[in-house]
């Protein structure tokens, strides 16, 4: 017992020391490059939690009434405008026209209603169902 708690406190000592004595070598360096491969099981946003999902297919294939900028701002997206109430609980969205699915159907209000009632319906497994909770209407 007492051999493996050295050997373990060697190991621990060796790595302490050559963090130690490498940190120079990291603080140089001002940018990091990770490369990840990611498989998403489906691509279908609304069906699973999926990391994969939000990752590869949100930002990829889909796309929303609004979009948000490096900057924190919205700017349009399938929206070209919007009002919002003065209770701020209502906001109105004027969609961009000649929008077209990828089989050539229209883009129109029914298509949001769609698929924002899918997200939310009670039987959804949706990952982000709690983030359309205060939507009533």
């Amino acid at each position: 017992m007492k051999s493996i708690f050295k050997k373990y406190a060697k190991l621990l000592l060796i790595s302490g020391s050559a963090l130690i004595f490498s940190g120079s070598a990291f603080a140089a360096k001002t940018h990091l490059t990770m490369g990840m491969s990611l498989e998403p099981p489906h691509l279908d946003p609304t069906a699973g939690a999926a990391a994969a999902i939000d990752e590869v297919v949100y930002a990829n294939v889909f796309e929303g009434l609004t979009r948000i900028n490096q900057n924190a701002e919205v700017l349009p997206a399938l929206a070209d405008s919007w009002i919002i109430s003065s209770d701020g609980l209502t906001y109105t969205f004027s969609l961009r026209r000649g929008v077209k699915f990828h089989d050539g159907a229209a883009f129109d209000s029914s298509d949001v209603v769609f698929s924002l009632e899918r997200a939310t319906a009670e039987n959804s497994t949706n990952a982000q169902k709690a983030l359309f909770s205060a939507i009533t209407s």
